[in-house]
């Protein structure tokens, strides 16, 4: 299955506990097989098999957690 890497920019400022969670929750999505957080310019890479989800249900998922996305 093809993987895919994306940057997504947050609006909202980011803390260690906020990068915590969220990447903790994006990993727990089947099909993520990397998170992390860049806290000092509020980016999130995710890496994740494109055939079981899409960046569609990342943003659902980020926007649940309170985090607005910059597009």
């Amino acid at each position: 299955m093809p993987r895919v890497i994306r940057l997504f920019q947050i609006r909202n400022e980011i803390t260690d506990s906020d990068a915590e969670r969220i990447v903790s929750r994006l990993k727990s999505l089947d099909g993520i097989t990397k998170a992390q957080v860049d806290v000092a310019s509020s980016v999130v890479e995710v890496e994740y098999e494109n055939a079981i989800i899409d960046r569609y249900i990342i943003q659902e998922e980020l926007s649940k957690l309170g985090f607005d996305m910059l597009i």
